[in-house]
């Protein structure tokens, strides 16, 4: 039986074509799990694209809308944000942080801190999680070991809390998350539904989730940053963030743009969309959200999907959302950025980064 996916989503098309693998198909897999392959055939190198002119028209006519209402709308908008990512009712004010010169392991003037400081990592969220969800044995450790269905709020603040401690923290804060997340990785083990062991451990998968996430993040803030990074800078950015997968364990990761799309065709063979892919794929487009945030999550999706490679967007049986869509995406995350300032955490990196005071 062929993959099928919500009706929801009006510019996705039925895989219902997809063939079994057999002599005459293959590259492709349906077994057990009902896994799909598409076959390895486009070896163009990729590169994300940039906004068209209408999405970057509709983007700064929506930040010029963004900074004239945040007089009004910050305070509300930062305490909603706030209470998502750190749970709770009540808003804390950030902590001081004395001038030290610290700055972590990026710092001012790096590419990181400007990709991860911008909205668009709302978006490259998403489609990280996409991403990622197309390596079968990396999805098995997550359906068997992530509690993401049932408290996805949760999940995403610790991956929130990892990632503000590894960017903007000390160099001791960011060792620290990681220590514990390869601890976490030890307990991690088990079977994919094709009888593959995995262990959260192994360089192969540790290599896989740095990969896609940071893929993605790069292809998020190329098609709906503010100042979106230049073929040189993806470069910079992705030397930069390869300091958070050695510290993870993985022996090699790439420090280059060409080395990242050299590792992306070497795990292309291994992607597939079986069973729990694609549980994890509808639990994201139907994930339980306030009403009054579904018509912006929902551009939200939109854009993630603009942001996988061609060949992922082949692999998930998926087309490439309107332009209408991916402009009001833009439109939307520029509206946000511009009402939220720059985030509080790197506000408070800035600070502590500047020399002590005599």
């Amino acid at each position: 039986m062929a993959v099928r996916y919500p009706r929801r989503s009006v510019w996705r098309r039925w895989n219902d074509s997809a063939p079994r693998e057999s002599q005459e198909s293959p590259g492709w897999v349906f077994g057990a799990d009902r896994l799909y392959r598409w076959p390895v055939t486009d070896g163009s190198p990729w590169v994300p694209p940039t906004p068209t002119s209408a999405e970057a028209v509709l983007g700064l006519a929506a930040g010029i809308a963004g900074r004239a209402a945040a007089p009004l709308a910050q305070a509300a908008v930062r305490g909603g944000m706030a209470r998502l990512f750190r749970g709770g009712t009540t808003v804390a004010a950030e902590p001081a942080v004395a001038s030290t010169g610290e700055v972590g392991w990026f710092g001012p003037a790096s590419t990181t801190w400007r990709v991860h400081g911008d909205c668009s990592m709302f978006v490259g969220g998403v489609a990280a999680l996409m991403l990622q969800a197309l390596h079968p044995r990396a999805m098995a450790g997550v359906a068997d070991h992530s509690d993401f269905r049932t408290d996805p709020l949760g999940r995403l603040r610790r991956t929130a809390a990892f990632m503000g401690a590894t960017v903007y923290g000390t160099a001791e804060e960011a060792e620290r998350a990681c220590a514990v997340v390869r601890r976490v990785h030890t307990r991690v083990s088990g079977l994919a539904p094709d009888g593959r062991p995995y262990t959260a451990d192994e360089p192969e998968l540790l290599d896989w989730i740095h990969v896609a996430e940071f893929a993605a993040f790069a292809a998020a803030h190329r098609r709906f940053g503010a100042d979106p990074m230049t073929v040189d800078e993806l470069d910079a950015y992705i030397g930069e963030v390869a300091v958070v997968a050695a510290a993870l364990g993985d022996p090699a990761p790439p420090r280059s743009w060409t080395e990242l799309n050299g590792a992306l065709s070497r795990f292309r063979p291994q992607l597939a969309v079986g069973e729990q892919a694609r549980t994890a794929w509808r639990f994201l487009e139907e994930v339980r959200l306030a009403p009054g945030v579904v018509p912006a999550y929902r551009l939200l999706f939109a854009g993630a999907v603009a942001c996988l490679p061609p060949w992922a967007r082949r692999l998930w049986g998926v087309g490439v959302p309107s332009l209408v869509e991916i402009a009001a995406c833009r439109a939307l995350v520029r509206g946000l950025g511009a009402l939220m300032g720059e985030p509080p955490s790197l506000h408070a990196a800035r600070g502590r980064a500047l020399p002590p005071a005599a």
